[in-house]
């Protein structure tokens, strides 16, 4: 190339570098953006956009004791990637969990995820404890000596439009309310509004994430799972124990398989401390005879700490548990262990325990056919199981076939991921 055509090239050059110095900054920003890059602010665009951004952020956040914060954006990518991981199950803790029924999995969700979980779910309990109330009374109803109350348990429980008559309606019972539940309880918060968008968005990450499902399947070993429900229990200072119970018995299937993993939303303290977290009977879940020769509620159902030996040599009758738990540890059992929970008298006033069941079962079990009765348009559950579930599964249980396999949307396939829904 010649000298007199580098000149001419370099000034058609500076020319046009000359009117891109002098485009308009709007234009200029459209360029940028055009080609995947973002303009640069004035320090008054930055400041107008940061105070309407906050004051957005004031009015659609909820305030949670304790938590005031929602998780940044780079920090809910970095703790949330653990639901697309494999999980890592040790050869003892699979061994544990097929000898005892139960076993804990220390570490297991990221301090953000249960702080998120909790941001979601105290301020949904708080909205909907109406519901939950309702439902305490409808389980004691369908449970009455009262045939009346038996058939009418539906209709007399959506009359009750408050919490001070539901509370009304339990003292009428011979319940204190304050002191005679165990908890109070929330169903599906996994699922979505009527617009379709997760009403919890970060439960619905987890019920239906890989990790968990994967877990599932490797506790349980099966090859398909299930996502059963959630529940969020709240157990408020003052509320008693939690009795003797198998969660299976609760649920419309016929199988053996089901695990629920129990994740509480805050620390909990060692048994002796206070801890009201889960405490196991050890192996129970292989008990075939104490439901064959006793039924559902036989007199040894009352002396279960008499009735095991966990091989430890100490004189605990084949009970124990996980506690203390720290943020991010939870437990897992099965679904025909028998387990409950101490009262929460130690408990003060604001420091209110909660934690998130989540629930899978084999992806074959199937429904069994006497599971709900519908009369003159009330549900009373089949006399082989607890009614204490049926605000779970009635929305969803007459619409698939008993005993077949079946697929629904309510309670969608979760793995393998190609079975995925």
């Amino acid at each position: 190339m010649s000298n007199g055509q580098s000149t001419e090239k370099r000034k058609k050059h500076d020319n046009n570098h000359g009117k891109r110095a002098r485009m308009r900054k709007s234009d200029l920003d459209n360029l940028l953006r055009g080609i995947g890059l973002v303009p640069v602010q004035s320090s008054n665009s930055k400041k107008k956009r940061a105070d309407a951004k906050n004051t957005q952020s004031k009015k659609k956040k909820p305030c949670v004791k304790g938590i005031s914060y929602q998780l940044p954006l780079e920090s809910r990518k970095s703790s949330f990637a653990i639901f697309e991981a494999q999980p890592t199950i040790s050869l003892e803790t699979q061994l544990k969990y097929t000898q005892k029924g139960h076993a804990a999995l220390r570490s297991f969700l990221p301090n953000d995820v249960i702080q998120q979980l909790r941001f979601e779910l105290i301020p949904h309990a708080a909205k909907h404890a109406l519901a939950a109330w309702r439902q305490k009374v409808e389980v004691q109803l369908a449970d009455s000596s009262e045939p009346y109350h038996r058939q009418n348990a539906w209709s007399i429980t959506n009359n009750l439009d408050s919490i001070e008559k539901c509370h009304d309606f339990l003292e009428s019972l011979g319940m204190d309310p304050t002191t005679d539940l165990p908890f109070l309880q929330y169903f599906n918060t996994w699922r979505t509004s009527s617009s379709n968008v997760p009403v919890c968005p970060t439960v619905t990450e987890s019920c239906l994430s890989q990790y968990l499902a994967h877990t599932a399947s490797v506790l349980m070993d099966c090859s398909s799972v299930r996502l059963y429900q959630d529940s969020l229990f709240h157990k408020r200072p003052g509320d008693g124990w939690t009795p003797w119970h198998s969660d299976a018995r609760m649920a419309p299937f016929d199988t053996s398989k089901m695990v629920t993993f129990w994740i509480p939303l805050q620390n909990v303290p060692s048994l002796e401390d206070g801890g009201t977290g889960l405490i196991f009977v050890d192996s129970s879940h292989s008990d075939f005879a104490l439901p064959y020769w006793n039924g559902v509620d036989g007199k040894e159902y009352d002396r279960l700490e008499g009735r095991y030996d966990n091989g430890s040599g100490d004189d605990n009758g084949g009970v124990s548990d996980h506690m203390p738990l720290a943020i991010g540890d939870i437990t897992a059992h099965s679904g025909w262990t028998l387990h409950c929970a101490e009262s929460a008298t130690s408990l003060e006033k604001g420091q209110d325990r909660y934690a998130l069941a989540i629930t899978y079962v084999d992806g074959r079990a199937e429904v069994r056919e006497d599971v709900l009765t519908w009369n003159s348009g009330n549900i009373s559950s089949s006399e082989k199981g607890d009614k204490e579930d049926v605000w779970s599964f009635k929305s969803w249980v007459q619409e698939v076939e008993p005993r077949s396999q079946f697929r629904h949307s309510l309670v969608p396939m979760v793995w393998p991921v190609d079975m995925r829904e």
